[in-house]
């Protein structure tokens, strides 16, 4: 079940379809906007930017906002990363690259402003060689 924007709480301030690695939020500015079911991935980005509330989680939760700098970030195992690029290609934002460590070719956080958090480079490794982190002391809400 997709993430959900509560149309009488949404002020149209457009900030869940800035961050939203799959475009499945939009709308009119200043006008309620939603969010596509068939786009939705379930990453939380929206949840932890909008500054108004009004996005809910699969469950009906209001997800806690998280200041961007604290969002979660990308940790690439490189002894286990095959260097296959497949994290790269799945980043909307493309904050991964690759790169050579120790010989390797090996992936790497290359932008961690511009990564947004959402988790699909974890879910596209097919080696496991990279995970989601969150800063410490904050839970995962997404």
């Amino acid at each position: 079940m997709p993430y959900r924007i509560i149309a009488e709480e949404c002020k149209g301030c457009d900030t869940c379809a800035r961050v939203c690695p799959m475009r499945a939020s939009s709308g009119e500015k200043k006008q309620p906007h939603v969010i596509d079911a068939t786009k939705c991935i379930e990453c939380g980005v929206c949840g932890r930017a909008c500054p108004y509330g009004a996005i809910r989680d699969p469950e009906g939760n209001t997800p806690e906002r998280i200041k961007r700098a604290l969002w979660p970030k990308p940790y690439i195992w490189t002894e286990d990363c095959v260097g296959c690029e497949v994290c790269v290609a799945c980043c909307p934002s493309t904050a991964l690259g690759m790169g050579e460590k120790d010989g390797e070719y090996v992936a790497a956080l290359y932008d961690p402003k511009a990564c947004v958090g959402c988790g699909l480079c974890e879910q596209g490794c097919p080696v496991h060689a990279v995970q989601l982190v969150w800063p410490e002391g904050l839970k995962k809400s997404a």
